[in-house]
């Protein structure tokens, strides 16, 4: 029988990161996702990795998320 993968796990660190995007969604309305993320993380940005697709997935979900809710 195979095993089974496991699926990515975010660091404390990325997660405290992923807060901060929600922050510049709401205190930056004219950046974009991308524009975020350099201020963010500097001009590497995300990893190519499991975890690091993962980390760009949630925190452009957040972004999303809070840039949708200033709207209201």
């Amino acid at each position: 029988m195979p095993a089974k993968r496991r699926k990515p796990e975010l660091s404390v660190e990325q997660v405290e990161l992923v807060g901060q995007f929600a922050d510049y969604a709401s205190d930056f309305p004219n950046l974009s996702f991308d524009e975020a993320a350099k201020k963010v993380l500097g001009p590497r940005g995300f990893p190519n990795t499991p975890s690091g697709r993962k980390f760009r997935r949630e925190a452009q979900a957040v972004f999303d998320r809070e840039r949708a809710s200033g709207l209201d």
